[in-house]
Parts: C-alpha cells; structure tokens; sequence
C-alpha cells in the first residue's frame, strides 16, 4: 500500500470523524422494516428515561439557529476543507430537529455538496443497560475530561471543557482534543486530530441567530 494511498485513506475518513459523541449526533431515525426472520428488538421499558443532552442544548436556541464549522484535513498528498452547517430546523416539547449539510473543497475537484441530513434529538430516551448518563455524555467512552479553558469564537468567549482521548483508524491511532460548551449550538467549539498520516483542525465559525438574538449567557 503505497504512502499517498494511506494519505487519502485517512484524509477520507477524518472527513466525517465526528468524534464520536462530541456532536452527539447520534438522533433518531425512522426505523427500517424488519427482515422475515429477524428477530424482535429487546423491550426498552424497564429502562431509566433520561434527558438527552442534545436536546437539553439545542432546545435553549431559537427556531432557525444556524452553526457553521470549518474543518482542515491536511495529509502529505493533500489539503481538504470541509464545511459543516447545522441549522436548528424544529423544536418541541418532546424533540428538536437539527439538520446537517455537509461540503467538502479537494483540490482539482469541483465543490462536493451533500444533501442535507435530519436529526431527531429527543427530549429523552431510555439508557442503555450497563451504562451511565455521564458515559452517553461524553463525546467518547475514551474520553476524559482533562480541563476547562477560556476559548474564542465567533468574537466571543466561551467556557469550554476540554476533552482528550485516543481513536485508531486503518492508518493507526490517532490523538483527539475536544473544547466544549453548552452555550454553543452544538456544542462544539473546536477540535483537533492527529495521526500519523494526517492533521485535522475543526471549529465553529459563524453562528446565526434569528432576528440577531443574544446567544445564551452572552
């Protein structure tokens, strides 16, 4: 496997790292129709209803609520930008709707425009056996909470937690660092990957309010 192959390999697949639960786009989706002969999923009611803490964030924003991140995926063969925007589409008492759009700029290619994609974030959901609220809270089950920190963006301070941890990929492991914080749709302010192959940088650069609303705690 040549050392360009193994570049672009990792430069597609930190593309649409999210970090695990950073984002926490983990929504909900219509679920498929069983396959004939599958078998019936396990019964959630005796499990503990909790808050999500997507919907506990999104639900502090208006309707409209607009989040822009850039992100820079930088291997030896090449340089790829990716811009994500999330865009607070539905909010209830019971969920929020989130939609994400997603664009990627590779040199000498034309501009890659995904459709956008739905979120459902319930305002709870039945935990998981054997697994605890501050696990499903954490961007990943490697992830510690190493520190908080003052951090820019969008002309603004944020107190943000500061999250590290190890992910391993086809070309190796590979070093994350998440900044955090709950007055940011999404919450995510910034984060950094880096592997062997490969170097990424993610973070919020434009926020949108409808009708310029003051964000919260601002």
């Amino acid at each position: 496997m040549s050392q360009a192959w193994r570049s672009r390999a990792a430069v597609a697949g930190l593309i649409f790292l999210v970090g695990c639960g950073s984002e926490s786009e983990t929504g909900n989706v219509s679920p498929a129709a069983a396959p004939p002969g599958s078998a019936a999923p396990a019964t959630t009611e005796n499990l503990p209803l909790v808050a999500h803490p997507e919907y506990a964030n999104w639900s502090r924003f208006p309707v409209g609520t607009t989040v822009v991140r850039k992100k820079e995926v930088a291997s030896e063969s090449e340089t790829v930008h990716v811009t994500t925007t999330l865009r607070l589409i539905e909010k209830t008492a019971d969920k929020v709707d989130v939609e994400r759009q997603v664009s990627v700029d590779r040199p000498g290619r034309p501009l890659e425009q995904n459709p956008p994609i739905k979120f459902h974030f319930f305002a709870t959901f039945p935990l998981p056996q054997g697994m605890q609220l501050e696990q499903f809270s954490l961007p990943s089950l490697e992830a510690k909470l190493v520190g908080e920190e003052i951090r820019a963006a969008c002309g603004r301070e944020y107190q943000a937690q500061l999250f590290a941890w190890e992910e391993v990929n086809e070309t190796g492991p590979m070093t994350v660092k998440l900044w955090r914080s709950n007055d940011i749709p999404g919450r995510m302010l910034r984060q950094e990957i880096n592997g062997r192959d490969h170097i990424s940088v993610e973070e919020v650069v434009e926020i949108i309010q409808p009708g310029g609303a003051a964000l919260p705690g601002a």
